[in-house]
């Protein structure tokens, strides 16, 4: 059985928790249109396994990375560190040889630059330029798409619901002069009433001059819908991270403020505003305002429970839809130099209502009714390529939260990280979103990362990383623990031809579960516009065993007029326990990562094509088998149109 995400949304079919996103930067093709790097891929499906993320938001993320590309001579030291792509150890490569030579003149030069082999280089390629004019004047310019998409799947044996036959989605954005920009989402599911179910919207700016000196700056300005990220995520981080285990660099968040909102996700967003702005001096302050509704389920004053799919397509999902209102108040004021940053965030929030759901033994501490709040402290220090980090918090009652850590090179092959972690079990966030293995409360946990850049063409990343729970958690009723640990390797060993491993495993003494996976990769891309792609995955979850093979092929005309992925699975996992993750081709600004479990077999073909500049034709059409159980049977087709201008 497939566990699909649905459009803008996450989708939990057979209690599976899907999804999130990231990235690790090692080989992989050149990002065009939606074909995104292979580590990209790889570090996608990784955070599938653990659940948690926010996929269309990182879609957005990197849509927005490849139109706004980053200045690799202009930039500053700042610029350089936020940037994602690029590890300490690359900043101040990059600012050293642009001290001593000046500026990079091309992806050639670049590929010359301690710390950027070429396969680096071309992961990068999409999101950067060569530009040396520091900027200049921006030139007036109106830009945006609208995107619209539908889908059609057909499982045998599910019950039919009253509503709309399929999903309808329909996203906006518009961009003026680069400083401007506004955008709406309007959605509905299967099942549900009318059209819109959902609508988000945003008017923003940004980096618009308050003072003729440019002393201060408007950094960011969101009335509608928004999110926002401070810190390290102890107090509020709503939106996908960039952290993980499979790169050193990756341990440090980097936070974004206030941004819009730009997801469909319906009940992880703020409604309201939100002010950013500079002051000489290198400080910055940041305030907000939210109040917003919520699906819950209510009896007389409280609220019992909280769906948090978005999908309300029966009566009671219908009744439960923003029945809860929360409001929210917070500021985040932080200072900044060359080699340091250090800053404050607040917030206080309540809902209007109760709290009524049952109490059980793993949630019985983590209640309030009321105001409820947080402060927290953090700190990133920088200096040649290395950044110590960290995060003190406190709730209302004092609970406190922590977490600190260091990245950096130990050569010019080896980067390596450290963080600790150590969050009270009685600790009380819910816009939190920070690194953890469940929730930001009840973990101390420690991880360590390495990765080797192993000439030119090779990269090996290892991570190991131990988390205890002091207090009960669900399914679990005492103390317990958790291992993880991971090895990886990629080798272009050629332009054309690319190797990938990861040898994984995870052992929780609370659950009493094991699970050991293998993936084996290959990728063929030539500048003929063929590709190809391979891979053969298990697993193995204490007895239970799992297995996936697929063979994809694909081409891009040379005109780009045209591309096509066809893609042939077949899997066999005894266990949900071993279901295998694996990414596919899909709609362009959307992530599928269905888990595989069972025995069966997959086919799908993706057609992407571009008749004039301004619309752009995907359709996807996915038939799925199961050996022996064809009620289990789907068939899935897909459409999207987006009018860029």
């Amino acid at each position: 059985m497939l566990c699909r995400r649905n459009e803008g949304k996450t989708v939990i079919k057979s209690g599976a928790a899907l999804l999130g996103a990231a990235f690790l930067l090692l080989s992989g093709s050149p990002l065009e249109a939606q074909e995104l790097p292979g580590g990209i891929i790889r570090l996608i499906e990784t955070q599938c396994e653990d659940g948690g993320g926010d996929p269309e938001a990182l879609a957005e993320y990197f849509t927005n990375l490849m139109e706004r590309p980053l200045n690799l001579n202009s930039a500053d030291r700042e610029a350089l560190e936020t940037f994602p792509l690029l590890t300490p150890f690359m900043v101040t490569s990059l600012l050293e040889y642009r001290s001593e030579y000046g500026a990079v003149a091309s992806a050639g030069e670049l590929a010359q630059v301690d710390g950027f082999d070429a396969a680096v280089v071309r992961e990068i390629l999409p999101f950067v330029t060569f530009g040396t004019d520091g900027g200049g004047e921006r030139r007036r310019r109106l830009s945006g798409r609208l995107t619209l998409r539908s889908r059609y799947d057909m499982e045998r044996g599910r019950e039919s619901t009253e509503g709309l036959p399929v999903p309808v989605y329909s996203k906006f954005r518009a961009e003026l002069d680069g400083r401007w920009s506004a955008g709406f989402t309007l959605e509905s599911d299967k099942g549900e009433r009318g059209f819109p179910d959902f609508y988000s919207f945003h008017v923003a700016a940004a980096d618009i001059p308050l003072s003729k000196d440019m002393r201060f700056t408007l950094e960011s300005a969101v009335v509608g819908d928004y999110s926002l990220r401070f810190g390290q995520g102890l107090v509020l981080w709503n939106s996908f991270s960039l952290s993980g285990l499979s790169s050193p660099s990756a341990a440090v968040r980097r936070e974004a403020g206030v941004r819009p909102y730009t997801s469909s996700d319906e009940n992880n967003y703020f409604h309201g505003a939100g002010v950013t702005v500079s002051f000489p001096a290198g400080l910055h302050a940041s305030v907000f305002y939210s109040n917003n509704g919520q699906d819950a389920r209510v009896e007389g004053d409280s609220f019992v429970t909280k769906p948090d799919d978005g999908i309300h397509d029966t009566y009671a999902l219908r009744d439960a839809k923003d029945a809860l209102r929360e409001e929210l108040a917070g500021f985040n004021v932080s200072w900044r130099n060359d080699w340091l940053k250090a800053g404050l965030t607040a917030a206080a929030y309540s809902y209007d209502r109760l709290d009524g759901r049952r109490v059980s033994y793993y949630n019985e501490h983590l209640r309030y009714n009321g105001w409820w709040g947080n402060a927290s402290l953090d700190w990133l220090f920088s200096l040649k390529g290395l950044r110590v980090f960290g995060e003190a918090a406190l709730d209302r009652r004092g609970a406190f939260a922590g977490m600190a850590g260091a990245a950096g090179y130990l050569s010019s092959t080896l980067e390596a990280s450290f963080l600790y972690r150590y969050y009270s079990p009685r600790y009380i966030a819910t816009h939190a979103g920070a690194y953890c293995r469940s929730n930001v409360n009840n973990e101390h946990g420690a991880s360590v990362v390495l990765r080797w850049s192993a000439g030119n063409s090779t990269v090996v990343s290892s991570s190991i990383e131990y988390t205890y729970f002091p207090y009960a958690r669900f399914g679990v009723r005492d103390p317990s623990s958790c291992l993880k640990a991971a090895v990886e390797c990629g080798w272009d060993v050629s332009e054309e031809h690319a190797l990938y491993s990861k040898l994984s495993g995870t052992y929780d003494d609370g659950r009493n579960t094991r699970l050991l996976r293998l993936r084996l990769g290959y990728r063929y891309g030539t500048g003929t516009g063929f590709t190809a792609a391979s891979r053969l995955e298990g697993s193995w979850a204490g007895g239970a065993y799992g297995a996936l093979l697929y063979q994809e092929g694909g081409y891009r005309s040379p005109s780009g007029q045209w591309r096509v992925a066809v893609r042939a699975t077949l899997f066999w996992a005894e266990d949900w326990d071993a279901r295998i993750y694996c990414y596919e081709s899909d709609m362009p600004g959307t992530f599928s990562v269905p888990s595989y479990y069972g025995k069966g077999a997959g086919l799908y073909a993706v057609v992407t094509y571009r008749p004039v500049r301004w619309l752009n034709i995907n359709f996807k059409c996915s038939v799925t088998g199961y050996f022996g159980n064809s009620g289990k049977d789907d068939l899935g087709l897909r459409l999207q149109l987006t009018l860029p201008f």
